[in-house]
């Protein structure tokens, strides 16, 4: 057996289906629908990958190797962060053992090395070029111009955006406004790696609870939030700080051993390997508690609507985001855990992260709701500024999808164009669904 490739070849083979008529270990049919995207982060190699075993659709995260082995040899199988991955994809099958997640599940295994279309050499020849685009943007006539991807990228947003007023006006049927809109800010803060535990949160912890803590005793708050997402340091095995004196990880934990709270989630929900210190999820929690604190007077949903309300004509996008920045404060300013300092300060929530929120929480939640209270003026005010926000930064899918359709990596978008990048992807690319993709279709 040879293995004197990289696992980086093994991906360029997965990725751009150079392997056809795939089969699994155990001998099911598999057929790639979309590869998946490259993850540049914990727990899986590739994301969002689409894929049918056997002719039944299957949707998820993919590891791959260079041997099969190595799954165990790398220590996935008592890993958490893998549990979310459907297909183990290796070079050469070597173990007789199947793919065992953490969770006690099993998944299926594909060997590449039988259905090569060429020789390793010559594609490890293809692997070293440049990155180029799938086969069927590749493959499909180019525009005749920027001018008219950019109009398909705005009808695209403005598809995106329709889509999460709906999605908001159907939970606001189900929940309390306030918790519905507490919930989505939540899952904000959490990126990508901590959204779905920031949500999980959100849902233990309800906002009339916290609201009702006085904003003079914010550390009660932050003692619940952090003691019900399980991250304080009596709730952690991983810290190696514990034996620091620190008073305000003390002033937390005898808060928390006064509550008698007992349902908390565990310290593996939440993901610190390869994120940012600053980013880290203590940190995020922080920052939703200080949002609470701002607007503790009229409520976190009234606060809300009325900044939207009242946002001013001339600098509407920086009055929002400058409503929801939460700088460096008191701990958290030379502090990047709890007993964890450093040296430089930065804001808990900074103004990228804020206009995510905005562009994705805030002005979709207020269309909805303005939709459910019968006040137009809200609607047709938060969808006005919605239209003309600037671009926030670019994310990792967006900078993917910008070299998909070949677009420079500066091109000047506005942020319901972005967001169109955002949904062609998740509604076509990731489904392989070319024939409908707003771009094939409109292509000259």
């Amino acid at each position: 057996m040879k293995t004197d490739i990289s696992e980086k070849l093994v991906a360029h083979i997965w990725q751009h289906q150079l392997a056809p008529n795939l089969s699994t270990d155990a001998g099911e049919q598999l057929q790639v629908i979309y590869p998946g995207r490259i993850s540049n982060g914990s727990g899986c190699d590739f994301r969002d990958a689409v894929f049918t075993i056997d002719n039944k659709v299957i949707k998820g995260n993919i590891e791959i190797h260079v041997k099969s082995s190595q799954w165990y040899s790398h220590g996935h199988y008592r890993d958490p962060k893998y549990n979310s991955i459907v297909l183990h994809v290796a070079m050469w099958h070597d173990s007789q053992s199947p793919t065992l997640l953490q969770n006690g599940r099993t998944i299926p295994t594909v060997c590449l090395s039988p259905f090569l279309s060429n020789s390793l050499d010559e594609l490890g020849r293809r692997a070293s070029l440049t990155f180029y685009p799938l086969p069927s943007c590749l493959e499909a006539p180019r525009y005749s111009g920027t001018e008219s991807l950019i109009k398909l990228l705005t009808a695209a947003g403005e598809e995106r955006f329709a889509a999460k007023i709906s999605s908001f006006h159907k939970t606001l049927g189900e929940e309390e406004a306030g918790q519905v809109l507490f919930r989505g800010i939540a899952r904000a803060l959490g990126y990508v790696k901590n959204a779905e535990s920031c949500e999980k949160l959100a849902s233990r912890l309800p906002l009339s609870f916290l609201e009702e803590v006085k904003p003079e005793t914010n550390a009660v708050k932050q003692a619940w939030i952090l003691g019900i997402a399980g991250l304080l340091p009596s709730q952690r095995s991983k810290l190696q700080y514990k034996l620091i004196e620190d008073r305000e990880v003390d002033k937390l934990e005898a808060i928390w051993q006064s509550s008698g709270a007992v349902s908390t989630m565990k310290e593996t929900e939440w993901c610190f390997f390869r994120v940012r210190p600053d980013n880290f999820p203590t940190r995020r929690l922080i920052a939703l508690s200080y949002i609470l604190g701002r607007y503790h007077k009229p409520g976190l949903l009234q606060g809300i609507l009325k900044l939207v309300e009242k946002t001013p004509p001339q600098a509407q996008h920086r009055w929002l985001e400058n409503s929801l920045t939460i700088g460096s404060q008191g701990y958290w300013a030379n502090h990047l855990d709890l007993g964890i300092t450093k040296t430089r300060s930065s804001a808990l929530l900074g103004q990228d992260k804020a206009a995510e929120i905005v562009i994705n929480i805030v002005l979709p939640f207020a269309c909805a709701w303005s939709e459910i209270a019968a006040e137009p003026k809200l609607k047709k005010k938060a969808a006005e500024i919605y239209r003309h926000y600037p671009k926030p930064g670019d994310n990792e899918l967006t900078r993917y999808m910008k070299q998909q359709l070949l677009l420079k990596p500066d091109v000047g978008l506005s942020a319901c164009q972005q967001q169109g990048l955002i949904h062609i992807f998740k509604t076509y690319c990731r489904h392989r669904n070319c024939t409908e993709c707003l771009v094939a279709l409109n292509q000259s």
